[in-house]
């Protein structure tokens, strides 16, 4: 079989191409950063995540450079509000490696990176190659970079994130949809036991939501969102620090003690958007990946996570099918309606969060409360639990 390129060496780039490999498919992987900086402080690998790693043989290596978060103490990793009291019941940390077989682990973006990355050969990831045009035959596709180069392949895969260039060629004009909200988030070097308890937990204050959760020994992974109009920044990491600490002013000592600790080159802002449901995921022999098909806003945890069911699952079928258009097909068919309800369920979790007056944060405090605790699990099964 001929080689498959992959545009992206993002999480679900690098496990697909671990995928291929696995099933001996020859894989080329064109990224355009000149260095392979992963994006974003800290990640959650979720049940789902975690055994599609254990089929690789990566879970142990992903335990090992992360952390078990029932290994802390914890029981689980809730929501609670600006006093600390629970409002929306937590993941059961027992229950969930009883019932899907794995534990949430946490670790870095940069640690993930490194473990996919050492999973695959040197040779097969091309840095600096940032795609700027594709043209397709009914034998091939031609890939045309920045630097002037071109590569021809029999399938190509964008798995290039929320901006996709890939997508852009075969899809133009996908709208992206704001969701009001921004983004901050750090790696802070932090003694967990410092946290108190719990170690990990996401809070809804007036202003601002502040999750925080140890990926490492010394090392806590914390993120905050807030309303503010789209495209703006920030004067400098000071002026951040200090409009976070504002919007933090109802919440615990332990939100202001982490953002005062983290450095400015650790500070990142990101807007938070998600993509409209795409019609088709392909066309012809090129087809998407991850965000670059159904990116999704972080109320669930679930991006990276949804990327991987993508890999192995797009893996499997260009090993079921030669023609790749048939192998898009059934890995549409066979993802597209979690995907997208990942996507919904996360956008209206998302519009929950800033309520603008103090009277519908209360109404929505006390009906989050009233909710079964079997509703929040059934909800966790369909997220958790692989059909494949």
């Amino acid at each position: 079989m001929q080689a498959i390129t992959i545009i992206g060496g993002g999480i679900g780039g690098l496990c697909l191409a671990i995928g291929l490999q696995q099933r001996q498919i020859p894989v080329q992987i064109y990224e355009a950063a000149p260095a392979l900086r992963p994006v974003g402080a800290g990640i959650l690998l979720a049940p789902n995540a975690m055994n599609l790693l254990e089929r690789w043989g990566l879970a142990e290596t992903a335990r090992q450079r992360g952390l078990c978060l029932s290994s802390l103490g914890g029981s689980e990793f809730g929501v609670l509000d600006a006093q600390g009291r629970s409002l929306l019941a937590g993941f059961d940390l027992k229950v969930m490696r009883e019932r899907f077989g794995q534990e949430l682990v946490t670790i870095s973006r940069a640690g993930l990176h490194q473990l996919l990355l050492e999973a695959l050969p040197a040779d097969c990831l091309h840095l600096d190659k940032r795609l700027v045009g594709l043209q397709q035959t009914a034998d091939l596709v031609k890939a045309e970079f920045a630097d002037g180069t071109t590569i021809e392949t029999a399938c190509l895969i964008g798995a290039d994130g929320l901006r996709s260039a890939v997508r852009e060629q075969i899809l133009p004009n996908q709208p992206l949809r704001y969701s009001g909200q921004t983004s901050h988030r750090a790696l802070v070097t932090f003694d967990y036991r410092e946290l108190g308890q719990p170690v990990a937990a996401e809070i809804w204050g007036a202003q601002l939501r502040f999750g925080y959760t140890p990926v490492g020994q010394n090392l806590v992974y914390w993120y905050a969102t807030s309303l503010a109009a789209q495209g703006q920044r920030d004067l400098s990491p000071t002026a951040a620090r200090e409009l976070l600490l504002a919007q933090a002013h109802d919440l615990p000592s332990v939100v202001k003690t982490l953002i005062e600790r983290t450095p400015d080159a650790a500070l990142l802002r990101t807007d938070i958007s998600d993509l409209v449901h795409l019609k088709a995921w392909y066309y012809g022999r090129v087809g998407l990946l991850g965000d670059a098909a159904h990116a999704t806003t972080p109320n669930l945890g679930q991006g990276g996570c949804q990327a991987i069911e993508d890999a192995w699952v797009l893996a499997e079928m260009l090993e079921r099918y030669e023609q790749p258009q048939l192998a898009f097909l059934h890995y549409q068919q066979r993802r597209i309606k979690k995907a997208r309800t990942i996507v919904d369920t996360s956008w209206l979790i998302g519009s929950l969060v800033h309520l603008p007056y103090a009277w519908q944060r209360t109404w929505r405090n006390r009906l989050l409360r009233l909710m079964p605790r079997s509703l929040g699990q059934r909800q966790t099964n369909g997220i958790y639990a692989l059909n494949f």
